[in-house]
């Protein structure tokens, strides 16, 4: 991933304090301190940006936590997470025989997260980066993070594939293209990224057996199909519940696979092409009495929902694993008589459905002495702001309430909180 000049400028300036001996004692040192009273009594802005970014590491970038890498603030922003990148190589790794685990590139390296990753499953690894600054960064890294199979060449991802002639094909190369230009302009089409995938990807096929290309989240899987064609799979990966990545996989396979990380455990959900949908046509409708042939609500877990495959997650995996399981889809989320003990999202049990009449409910609410609800909306015609200054509540509570479209009228449910995942909670 690109990183902004000014970004770098500080690293680049900064690079001597950061590797010379005493400064990494310094950070040591004040590792553990706020870094808003740290600039106040240390008076040193680079060891309290290293600082600061390295208490951010902990979660996100642990292994660069603990190695004590270098990590400027916009490429940590941009890169994988240590989750997502973790499995992603585990799973090239569990579909690729050992003789076709040699050699991978990265071709974005950054920060390297991803080629830290690579280098846990393949015999080698290149990681190329542009920026010469930039690679001497991801050098000292990977030295840290004991990653010896990595090496970091600096050239751009076009002069490396025009100039590959190493004899073999690479087993696979990683791409997570930059969508910022140099003035800081954000970009969503791959012909505009950096490098350019559409010019890019012919050069590439002849030298690699498997292209592995990082999206936007906001990617569409319809438009994966159109670049790509359609030998490719697009997987949609989800962590914590939110929408992390989507990657399209050239030489994998085709079709959608959905990858859902939630409290340590990875699930996979594989898909045709023909059972994507647009997730947008409810069918049945909802009304007071509902809640006898449809006690619960549903919301799949957002990766189904960006895949467009929830209603074939429910028909190809739900229908399954519960026996006569009566179900109908409400927009993004489907009403159902039994919760199957393997849903991979949350679930609830409605305990009430009214139309969006924002005067009605406003009063019943407050009747009820409900100042405050925990409000979820998938393709709802209004904000989670606007709903809850129509009903005259704050959002945040226990009062959980869910909004959807159905048969094309607004619709509300309050509801009890059942499932979220990996469980009860």
């Amino acid at each position: 991933m690109r990183v902004e000049q000014e970004d770098f400028k500080v690293i680049q300036d900064d690079w001597k304090i950061l590797t010379s001996e005493e400064g990494m004692a310094l950070v040591e040192a004040h590792l553990d301190e706020y870094p808003e009273r740290l600039a106040l009594s240390l008076r040193n802005p680079t060891v309290t940006r290293q600082v600061r970014m390295l208490q951010r590491c902990r979660e996100k970038l642990p292994s660069f936590y603990a190695a004590r890498c270098v990590v400027p603030q916009v490429p940590y922003e941009q890169s994988s997470s240590e989750a997502t990148a973790r499995v992603r190589v585990s799973q090239l790794c569990d579909e690729l025989p050992p003789e076709a685990r040699r050699l991978a590139v990265d071709l974005t390296c950054g920060l390297g997260v991803d080629a830290w990753a690579l280098s846990r499953g393949f015999e080698r690894v290149v990681a190329v980066e542009i920026d010469a600054e930039r690679a001497e960064m991801a050098r000292w890294n990977m030295q840290r993070l004991g990653a010896e199979n990595v090496e970091v060449v600096c050239r751009s991802a076009e002069e490396f594939v025009a100039g590959y002639g190493d004899g073999r094909p690479i087993d696979v190369v990683y791409v997570d293209p930059s969508r910022k230009r140099e003035d800081g302009r954000r970009v969503y089409s791959l012909e505009e990224s950096t490098p350019n995938m559409v010019e890019l990807m012919p050069a590439l096929q002849r030298v690699a057996r498997r292209v592995v290309v990082k999206l936007s989240p906001l990617f569409d899987v319809a438009e994966v199909r159109r670049v790509f064609g359609e030998e490719v799979r697009v997987e949609v990966v989800s962590l914590e519940g939110e929408c992390k990545e989507v990657v399209a996989a050239v030489g994998f396979g085709k079709g959608v696979r959905v990858t859902v990380i939630r409290r340590g455990e990875v699930r996979h959900f594989d898909f045709e092409w023909n059972a994507v949908g647009s997730n947008a046509q409810p069918k049945g409708n909802i009304d007071a009495e509902s809640t006898e042939a449809w006690p619960y609500v549903l919301a799949p877990d957002v990766a189904f929902v960006k895949g467009r495959v929830v209603e074939a997650y429910v028909e190809q995996v739900l229908v399954r694993e519960v026996s006569g399981l009566r179900w109908t889809m409400c927009g993004e989320y489907v009403l159902a008589s039994a919760i199957p003990t393997g849903f991979a999202g949350t679930a609830y049990r409605i305990l009430s459905v009214h139309p969006y009449q924002p005067k009605v409910l406003k009063r019943q609410l407050r009747e009820q002495g409900v100042r405050r609800i925990n409000l979820h909306r998938r393709g709802f015609p209004y904000s989670a702001e606007q709903i809850a200054r129509s009903l005259g509540v704050a959002l945040g509570g226990a009062t959980e309430v869910v909004c959807a479209v159905v048969g094309g009228a607004p619709m509300v449910m309050v509801v009890e909180r059942l499932w979220n995942t990996t469980g009860s909670i």
